[in-house]
C-alpha cells in the first residue's frame, strides 16, 4: 500500500474540509453567490486534474524551455481560472465573486499579480523543489495574500466599505484557506511538472522552506498598482 506525506494527508483532509463548509452554506444559505463559489472551485480543480491527464501530450514540448514555459504555462492558467470564476458567476447570476463584471477589466485587475506571483514562484520552485503537497499549501498561502488580505481586506477599506476585521481573518484562516487549494492548483502544479522534466536538477532533499514564502512580496507592488487602479477607475467614473 502506498504511503502518503504528512502534507499530503493535511492537503487532502484540509480541502475535504474546505469543501464540506461549501456545502453546508448552501444548504443554509443557497444563494447564488455560494453556488457560484463552489461550482467554481470543483471546476478549477477537475481543470487541474485534466491537465495531469493530458500531460504527456503537452509536456515534452514545454519541457525544451522549462523556466519560461513554467512561467507562461503557470501565467496562462491564472488568465483562464479567473475567466472561468466569472463565467460561472453569471452563470448562476451572482454577483462580487470576480474581481470585475467586465472580463477585460477583472484581468487589468489580478493579471499583474499573477505574472508576478507565477515568475516568483517558478524561481523559486526551479531551485528548491517542494514536493506537490507543499507547491498546493503555498498556492492557497499565496491565494490567501492576494484575494483574502488584499481583496478582503485593503481593497475593501480603500473604497470605504465596513469590513469586520475579526470574522474575516478567521474565516479566512479556518476555512477559506483550505478552498483556496484547487484555485491556484493549475497556477502552481503543472509548473512544476515542467521544472522536474529538467533532468539536470535534481529534488534538494531539505528545502530551504521559508523560500518558498517569497512570492508573498509581490504583494507589495501589486498592492501599490491596486491602489492606483482604483483611482484611476474613479477618476474614470467606471
Amino acid at each position: 500500500m502506498k504511503k502518503y506525506s504528512l502534507l499530503t494527508k493535511i492537503v487532502f483532509v484540509g480541502t475535504l474540509w474546505g469543501l464540506a463548509f461549501l456545502v453546508l452554506s448552501m444548504v443554509v444559505e443557497p444563494t447564488p453567490e455560494n453556488f457560484t463559489i463552489f461550482a467554481a472551485i470543483i471546476l478549477s480543480g477537475v481543470y487541474t486534474w485534466l491537465l495531469y491527464l493530458s500531460k504527456e501530450f503537452w509536456l515534452p514540448k514545454l519541457s525544451k524551455s522549462p523556466t519560461v514555459n513554467a512561467i507562461i504555462l503557470g501565467s496562462l492558467n491564472a488568465a483562464v481560472i479567473e475567466t472561468l470564476f466569472l463565467f460561472v458567476e453569471k452563470a448562476f447570476g451572482a454577483e462580487g465573486v470576480a474581481a470585475h463584471p467586465n472580463l477585460f477589466v477583472d484581468l487589468l485587475i489580478t493579471m499583474p499579480w499573477y505574472i508576478g506571483m507565477v515568475w516568483i514562484f517558478v524561481k523559486v520552485q526551479k531551485r528548491e523543489r517542494f514536493s506537490p503537497a507543499a507547491v498546493l499549501l503555498f498556492g492557497a498561502l499565496y491565494e490567501l495574500g492576494a484575494d483574502g488580505f488584499v481583496g478582503g481586506l485593503i481593497a475593501p477599506t480603500i473604497m470605504g466599505d465596513s469590513v469586520n476585521l475579526i470574522n474575516t481573518l478567521v474565516l479566512m484562516l479556518l476555512v477559506a484557506f483550505w478552498q483556496f487549494i484547487p484555485v491556484y492548483s493549475s497556477l502552481v502544479l503543472p509548473s512544476t511538472w515542467i521544472l522536474e522534466s529538467d533532468q539536470h536538477k535534481s529534488r534538494v532533499e531539505k528545502p530551504r522552506w521559508l523560500q518558498g514564502f517569497l512570492p508573498l512580496l509581490w504583494l507589495i507592488p501589486f498592492t501599490i498598482y491596486l491602489l492606483i487602479f482604483i483611482l484611476v477607475m474613479s477618476f474614470l467614473g467606471a
